[in-house]
């Protein structure tokens, strides 16, 4: 950052530039987010998400968010402590001592189903491989497209080939959960039924394709990100023991051995440090997209004009030497309160700012609280291979999984 200055001119075929100054990402994000449309990969990828939330403009953005709103109220969240511990705890039951893992797979297969069961009621324990695997596909698929020229659809290319089969394993069972739904005669309180019982214009109901983009968008959203910052999470410990020490400590203190429950997460003060130090160096959205809608002047001075893109990296901000010292170092203890309110807004944002920041941060943070507690204090995770390689797709991942050896405490 310091060698290429705040802003960044990248030589891409629209004008784009890499921002990285706070105020001018504060600006982007909060005060003027409506002059500022997605771009990049989310808009390649409409197949996948089409207008879901998190890829939707206003005004169907802001009435979508409205209708899902409750859902993530702190409120409705607290009830699904003890359902993500049971979780857990049934799938980590058959772990054993010496065995080695693909811990990024395990993860997503356990963030996929404990969002399907919370926000949706189904069980997706048999599925959650394939419904993981597909969403990875295109994923992939989505960053090459976004790298090149993507050749239309409707050409029978291997790569377009592969990425219209992944969605079509999304749309079956997207279809799956909707169908079995709407044949029960009793509605549970989840998201789902938020979004069936939602009335518009006219007292008209969501249309069945933008219900199908909302839970393709959540199902993602809602278990890639956690499964990424998890997978992180045990990468640095394994490479830090010492951190991982004092953090058993403080489960043992707390917790003895059980998983916690809602008014304990509050006391484990160092596992939230760990967690945010994790979201700063490894952070699962690593980058953001705009285009601008209009002209604009950024504080620092950056003239903007229709259609000028513009990158904004957590990956980067988050290593910012101005505000985090030895920002390479993973240094929990740099989380104190009054570290947190020291910093401006735009220099630390992992789940985004504004009108457009994630619906279910309180949903991610309370999962990686319970996963992390409830899987590590029965638990040492131990690298195979000393490093890893990260894979920059619309979310940072490790290239090629992460192999670890468990051994029981």
């Amino acid at each position: 950052m310091s060698d290429y200055g705040e802003t960044v001119h990248l030589p891409l075929l629209s004008p784009t530039y890499l921002v990285t100054n706070p105020e001018d990402i504060r600006h982007i994000l909060v005060v003027n987010p409506r002059n500022f449309h997605k771009a990049g990969g989310l808009v390649i990828s409409k197949e996948v998400f089409g207008a879901g939330l998190v890829t939707s403009e206003a005004p169907l953005h802001s009435r979508q968010r409205r209708v899902m709103q409750p859902m993530f109220h702190r409120s409705s969240i607290a009830r699904l402590a003890s359902q993500m511990a049971t979780t857990v705890s049934s799938r980590v039951s058959s772990w054993r001592t010496g065995q080695v893992v693909d811990l990024s797979l395990e993860m997503m297969d356990l963030t996929l189903v404990i969002a399907s069961a919370a926000l949706f009621s189904v069980d997706t324990e048999t599925t959650a491989r394939d419904l993981g695997a597909a969403f990875t596909t295109a994923q992939r698929l989505i960053t090459r497209r976004q790298r090149k020229v993507p050749l239309p659809l409707w050409l029978p290319t291997p790569t377009n080939r592969r990425y219209k089969e992944a969605v079509a394993r999304i749309d079956r069972l997207i279809s799956g959960i909707i169908e079995s739904r709407r044949k029960r005669s009793h509605q549970p309180q989840d998201l789902l039924t938020m979004l069936l019982e939602a009335r518009f214009e006219n007292d008209a109901a969501m249309s069945d394709q933008q219900l199908r983009d909302e839970i393709s968008t959540m199902l993602f959203a809602g278990h890639e990100t956690v499964s990424n910052h998890l997978t992180w999470t045990w990468y640095l410990l394994s490479r830090n023991p010492d951190i991982e020490a004092r953090l058993v400590r403080e489960w043992s203190s707390v917790l003895a051995g059980s998983p916690p429950a809602l008014e304990q997460v509050s006391a484990l003060t160092y596992t939230e440090m760990v967690l945010a130090e994790s979201l700063r160096l490894l952070p699962p959205v690593w980058t953001l997209h705009r285009r601008a809608v209009e002209r604009d002047q950024l504080p620092s001075g950056l003239s903007l004009h229709p259609g000028d893109e513009l990158l904004i990296s957590q990956y980067v901000s988050h290593r910012n030497s101005l505000y985090f010292a030895d920002p390479e170092t993973f240094r929990p203890e740099r989380w104190t309160s009054d570290f947190k309110q020291s910093l401006p807004a735009g220099v630390y944002f992992p789940f985004s700012l504004g009108p457009r920041s994630c619906i279910g941060d309180n949903f991610a943070r309370l999962e990686a609280v319970v996963l992390l507690t409830t899987i590590g204090q029965r638990f040492k995770v131990s690298l195979v291979e000393k490093d890893a390689s990260k894979e920059a797709l619309l979310t940072l991942r490790p290239r090629g999984g992460m192999r670890v050896t468990l051994q029981r405490r």
